[in-house]
Formats: C-alpha cells, structure tokens, sequence
C-alpha cells in the first residue's frame, strides 16, 4: 500500500473516484496504483501527483508494505 498516497487524499478528503478523474484515469486503475498493485507510469505519477497537491516525488508513491486495503472493512488495512 502506499500510505502516503492514502494520507493524503484523505487529508484533502477526497475519494478515489475523484482523484481518478482529477488525474484523467479510471478509479480501478487509481485504487490498483494506491493499493500498490500496479507501479505507476511517470506520466501517472505526474498526475496523481498534480491530483493531490504535491510534489512528483518518488518517495511518495514508495510501496510501504505488503498490506492491501480494503475500503469495505471500515478503512483499516488488512494483511494479505
């Protein structure tokens, strides 16, 4: 998962869907690259970036551990 990632879009109390659509994606290819399923391409990590007010930074979108993320289960991280 990519905490950061996760922190700050809900600092800025946004949903997937909505960062999706500020960085021109799809919420499932959003939730795959917050999750960190899926490594983002640079243009991505610029976007996402841009999405969430920051800078493109790679240690931002560092995969923190191996945890995935179930929105369903009250936000709280589930080991895999």
């Amino acid at each position: 998962m990519r905490t950061q990632m996760l922190m700050r879009r809900k600092a800025l109390k946004l949903t997937q869907e909505d960062v999706a659509k500020r960085a021109g994606m799809t919420r499932a290819n959003y939730a795959h690259i917050e999750r960190g399923r899926h490594n983002p391409s640079i243009e991505q990590m610029k976007e996402i970036a841009k999405a969430l007010k920051v800078k493109p930074d790679l240690n931002f979108f560092e995969n923190d551990c191996d945890e995935t993320y179930h929105s369903d289960v009250d936000d709280e991280p589930q080991t895999a």
